[in-house]
């Protein structure tokens, strides 16, 4: 359970991310500066580097993160390995899509802005990083290797049923599924 003062840190990151998100759909994310998301929150200009190092990384924001109870059902589980990690990749999915509009308006920015961009393959190989220890703690017996090439494969998976959700009229639930089904398809290929 998190403390006040962590809880509060947590929010005010959040208003952060958000302020520049506003502020880049309403004025282009070039116009955006730091002192604009400062006076936007009601912080100092100061304040906001405790936060983010830029305004690349107040775009971002702290990234999705694996819940501790998906965390703890995942390592606890007495079920198949294969639905286990269905589960896990589906909340991971959940946690990464909350909100369309700011996804879709973050997605352009990375794609327009070289610096956004390298902030968000940094963040998704801290990802794999975290899901291959993961993994590890649940698989018993794998070289690191093979659990980082199935950790990067999960996300890649992950990733592509959200961009299909952006892309298209579709159910989160529903562009899960189908990844999931083709990530299936994908190892009926490779096994032969």
């Amino acid at each position: 359970m998190l403390g006040l003062r962590e809880r509060r840190r947590i929010e005010m990151a959040r208003d952060i991310h958000d302020a520049t998100i506003k502020l880049a759909s309403r004025d282009g994310f070039s116009a955006v500066t730091t002192q604009a998301i400062s006076k936007d929150v009601g912080i100092s200009h100061r304040t906001f580097f405790n936060y983010y190092e830029n305004k690349e990384s107040a775009l971002m924001g702290g990234g999705p993160e694996i819940s501790e109870e998906s965390i703890e059902r995942f390592l606890k589980s007495e079920l198949p390995i294969k639905e286990n990690l269905r589960q896990l990749m589906f909340d991971f999915m959940k946690a990464a899509a909350t909100h369309r509009e700011e996804l879709l308006i973050v997605l352009e920015i990375v794609r327009t802005h070289p610096k956004a961009g390298q902030i968000q393959l940094a963040r998704m190989s801290e990802a794999r990083n975290h899901l291959s220890q993961l993994l590890a703690m649940r698989i018993k017996n794998s070289s690191v290797l093979v659990l980082d090439i199935l950790a990067e494969v999960l996300l890649f998976s992950g990733w592509t049923g959200i961009l299909r959700w952006l892309k298209e009229p579709i159910e989160l639930k529903e562009a899960f599924d189908d990844s999931w089904e083709a990530l299936g398809e994908v190892t009926k290929i490779l096994a032969v």
